[in-house]
């Protein structure tokens, strides 16, 4: 009798367990969890990562050998979902040119800034500056090539000028086939009269096969610096342009602020420029820095950054996102104030997760455990909030952070892997002016898995 009972116990027990509404974690518990380093003796750093067309993922990012007088290189590496390491592939722009009497470039330091896939291959953009040029100049220059699906590089091309710089933010390949790129110059093109101390944006759009420019232009506002640092084509061949200016927010926010623009395929004028940007606790004056954005399928622009207050007494700073249409209208804006009013914080990239929920990567600054009060250096930050941006009480356990004792870290790039498994690329700080390229594979809980 005694037996019957405990069977029975055990029966009505696995029966609610099974009656149990648990949110999946997409994966087994870490038993055995890892974050993988790449890089040389020297600084890494993570920039940017993608899907590959093969399905494996792409780290893009720069390095820079400890040896003396090294230059930084423009360094990609694919792997793949575990970690394991497929290709690598470094560039030089100097070496690039060495043969190019047009150029003849010095020994140049290289920023890689975005890598995209296209059909059958990629396009890569980044920034470069000579170390000592007096053909060239000094300032910053923009690089970009199409490169194979072994990274071999088709065609490149380079946007300079003695005179002037200009900086890269982004590159897309557009329906015709030809190529837009988006950053930054001092130089104003044709027909721009506004006034301007330094930057601003720059949008051109060239052909991919040859030097042919289509088109450039430069806009912005008077007496502010202004940056370009994303483009969308939208599905009416307009161009969405992402970025950040000096001038005050549609609501008189102060500082720095968000800005989404519109425009033509000719790239004549926008029709939209909405500034946006935050306030907290009554306080407007922040610098609201674009870290990067994701284009959803309903055509709608989520943008991730970092909102630091410009008060020297008690500097405060935030991740936000902001949701836009395509039209421009703004669909929210959050600030994502952490539940430790102490604890500074900062967001890089976002992805969406299989659940529709938003998950942000970026830096928590000098971490302190609310438990243990450990303190840390910079550490890298898993964020993730509702499909609207906020942080409920129901999400409030799904935050976390990742990194060494040794030096500052930052997560760089996110991304959401067909499983479900969130993929984070960081850069890792060892101390001792060495820096590694991480790879973190989590469940959406923000824990390490495999």
């Amino acid at each position: 009798m005694i037996r019957k009972y405990s069977i029975l116990v055990l029966l009505i027990l696995v029966l609610m367990a099974y009656s149990c509404v648990v949110e999946p974690d997409y994966g087994p518990r870490p038993v055995d969890t890892f974050i993988k380093y790449y890089g040389i003796s020297g600084s890494n750093e993570v920039v940017d990562m993608i899907t590959s067309n093969q399905g494996n993922l792409i780290i893009l990012g720069n390095e820079e050998s400890s040896a003396s007088g090294a230059s930084k290189d423009i360094v990609i590496l694919e792997i793949d979902t575990v970690g394991n390491l497929i290709k690598k592939k470094t560039f030089d722009v100097q070496s690039l040119y060495a043969a190019d009497s047009s150029y003849n470039f010095e020994i140049t330091d290289d920023e890689a800034v975005r890598i995209k896939a296209i059909d059958s291959g990629y396009l890569l953009c980044a920034n470069f500056t000579a170390k000592d040029d007096k053909v060239n100049g000094l300032g910053s220059k923009i690089f970009w090539c199409e490169l194979d699906d072994n990274y071999n590089i088709i065609g490149k091309q380079v946007i300079s000028d003695a005179d002037y710089y200009w900086e890269v933010g982004d590159i897309i390949k557009s329906r015709d086939g030809n190529i837009v790129i988006v950053g930054a110059t001092n130089k104003k093109e044709d027909g721009d009269n506004a006034i301007r101390p330094e930057k601003q944006r720059y949008l051109t759009k060239r052909s991919i096969e040859n030097d042919t420019v289509f088109w450039s232009k430069t806009f912005g506002y008077d007496d502010v610096d202004d940056f370009a640092i994303g483009v969308v084509e939208l599905s009416d061949s307009k161009l969405g342009v992402i970025g950040w200016t000096g001038k005050s927010g549609n609501q008189g926010e102060a500082g720095i602020n968000t800005t989404f623009a519109i425009f033509t395929d000719i790239g004549s004028s926008s029709s939209i420029d909405n500034v946006y940007g935050f306030e907290f606790q009554g306080d407007t004056d922040f610098d609201d820095m674009v870290g990067d954005f994701v284009y959803t399928e309903t055509e709608d622009v989520i943008i991730v950054g970092t909102s630091t207050s410009n008060n020297s007494v008690d500097p405060r700073s935030f991740p936000f996102l902001f949701r836009i249409r395509k039209g421009g209208t703004l669909v929210f804006k959050e600030l994502l104030i952490s539940s430790i009013l102490d604890l500074n914080s900062g967001g890089m990239d976002v992805t969406i997760s299989a659940q529709n929920d938003l998950i942000i990567t970026g830096v928590f600054y000098n971490y302190e455990d609310s438990v243990s009060r450990e303190t840390y250096n910079d550490q890298v930050l898993f964020k993730r909030t509702d499909q609207f941006g906020k942080v409920t009480n129901d999400y409030l356990p799904y935050q976390n952070h990742f990194g060494l004792t040794t030096g500052n870290d930052i997560g760089k790039a996110i991304l959401t892997l067909p499983d479900g498994s969130i993929a984070i690329a960081a850069t890792m700080d060892f101390g001792n002016s060495r820096t590694l390229i991480s790879y973190l594979k989590v469940n959406n809980k923000g824990i390490l898995k495999r």
